[in-house]
């Protein structure tokens, strides 16, 4: 096989994931996952390990879908499937980290062998449990937690799992809708791997698979192999339920192999959702090192094969089950930030300065739930400015405003960039934004929206002398009173007089101003 007839395999093969995505992309009913676009498809050798991904799938589901399919195996093993058998999960220490991801995996027969599994993970829109993430405690609280079990048995659908999903969420139609959309995406991945197996001729994928998956460890690992031999420590520090946390990283080069080790991370949080599984934290992590060290290498299993992660179990970054993890993402996204600053010294061009965390709202109501994203400001790096109002660390896209509106009964008065909260550098961080709602009729009917506002206590100061970003922050109007947003961001607005007002922060500064 010659170097361009493996490239042009390879493209097919990412060809069929990005055919996945937009199976699920058109077919979705959420706006979570039709508009945000917060799923993830891939492509995976008859072993489990990830061979190919949709270039616009969510990254950290790209890096936790491996892990689910191995619970997966783990509790149905190779020979005991069936064509037309659909597996599923949504287990927070398996899976992607909170309920709402939910894993739904088809093993694919050719000639009656397995010869490899298509995958997606989605983050539906409701999975039960509480409204309010401040007031959780335990994972059993947060929702439908869903075991490593079949959904379809030989093509046909496992009626009593879905029917117990639909008695547990608040929009079965939508949820059920969703979850088949992710089914559908997978038939399709089947069909078009096995028309490409029968055009080159392929009995078996695990030599090319484990051609790809070499080349990406080879080319991994020479791109670690070019940071110098070292130590690298850095921090970042998040909200926190009750108080700030600090997030330490040491981050050890030896040779082309790279270790990421989270000792110092604070224990879990007893309430507040915010905990992140080790499955969660191992994918962020190597995913932020993945744009550090080799962004335009496709990934694959091989290309993580050199990278290992350590956490303290027990803590915040490897919380122990029945650990609340809801909203996992107010720690997890700055993983990025403070393996960033730890490398910045040695590779100072290619890191980037502070990224504002992404703000999530869900509205809810009698007939509705639905949801908004909102991205903040980018942070500043060598070279450049920050860019305004992006979502990062996760690929999820902001959500349109007439979208929201026309699956609520609440207007958007005003969305805008936020002046001047951008860090101030040689290269200033992009701009957060401002969003203001209220009920669209004094109907009597509450809606409750529940607003994840992360960066409103710390200052995230830029790198090599930028300026930390503007702050997160949000408050109620009520009768010319501003009221705070209370703890967790859960605000019942009962008329259209009231407005809630929410800010996403700006991203930081790099080089001096």
């Amino acid at each position: 096989m010659t170097d361009v007839d493996l490239r042009v395999m390879w493209d097919r093969l990412v060809h069929i994931t990005e055919e996945c995505w937009l199976t699920i992309w058109r077919t979705a009913f959420s706006t979570i996952i039709g508009e945000a676009q917060d799923f993830g498809c891939e492509l995976l050798d008859p072993g489990g390990g990830s061979l190919a991904h949709s270039p616009r799938s969510m990254p950290v589901f790209n890096l936790s879908l491996p892990r689910a399919v191995a619970a997966l195996v783990a509790r149905f093993p190779r020979e005991s499937l069936r064509e037309g058998d659909v597996l599923v999960t949504n287990d927070p220490w398996v899976c992607a980290g909170h309920l709402f991801d939910i894993a739904a995996v088809t093993p694919v027969f050719r000639r009656g062998r397995l010869v490899g599994l298509v995958g997606s993970i989605a983050h539906c829109s409701d999975i039960g449990g509480s409204k309010d993430p401040a007031v959780v405690r335990e994972v059993f609280e947060e929702g439908l937690q869903i075991p490593p079990m079949r959904l379809y048995r030989a093509g046909e659908p496992n009626r009593d799992l879905l029917d117990l999903i639909a008695a547990n969420v608040r929009r079965p139609e939508t949820v059920i809708g969703d979850i088949q959309a992710q089914v559908a995406a997978n038939v399709v991945g089947a069909r078009r791997l096995l028309e490409f197996m029968d055009e080159y001729g392929l009995d078996d994928l695990g030599p090319l698979a484990a051609e790809i998956q070499s080349r990406s460890e080879a080319a991994m690992r020479s791109a670690i192999a070019a940071v110098p031999d070292g130590t690298y420590t850095g921090e970042a520090w998040c909200d926190g339920v009750e108080v700030p946390l600090r997030l330490p990283v040491a981050v050890r080069v030896a040779g082309d192999a790279l270790s990421v080790d989270f000792a110092g991370a604070p224990p879990q949080e007893p309430r507040g959702g915010e905990n992140c599984t080790y499955s969660y934290t191992a994918a962020h992590a190597a995913y932020a090192l993945k744009c550090v060290l080799a962004p335009e290498l496709p990934a694959n299993h091989g290309a993580y094969r050199p990278i290992a992660v350590t956490a303290p179990p027990g803590s915040v970054l490897a919380c122990a089950r029945p650990a609340s993890v809801g909203v996992r993402t107010r720690v997890g996204w700055y993983l990025a930030t403070a393996i960033f600053r730890a490398l910045a010294g040695a590779l100072p061009d290619r890191v980037k300065a502070h990224t504002a965390s992404p703000l999530s709202i869900t509205a809810y109501g009698e007939g509705f739930i639905d949801h908004m994203l909102l991205g903040g400001g980018n942070g500043a790096w060598r070279g450049g400015d920050g860019q305004s109002a992006l979502l990062f660390p996760t690929s999820a896209a902001n959500v349109a405003v007439e979208m929201f509106e026309a699956r609520t009964p609440v207007l958007v008065e005003r969305k805008r960039l936020l002046p001047g909260s951008g860090g101030a550098g040689r290269w200033r961080g992009g701009l957060g934004q401002e969003v203001a709602l209220r009920k669209l009729h004094d109907d009597g009917l509450p809606v409750l929206i529940a607003a994840h506002v992360e960066g409103a206590r710390v200052d995230a100061a830029g790198l090599f002398g930028g300026a930390a970003g503007g702050r997160a922050g949000g408050w109620v109007e009520r009768d010319a009173r501003r009221d705070p947003l209370p703890p967790g961001g859960a605000v019942t607005l009962h008329g259209a007089g009231e407005r809630l007002v929410l800010q996403v922060g700006g991203g930081s500064g790099y080089g001096a101003p």
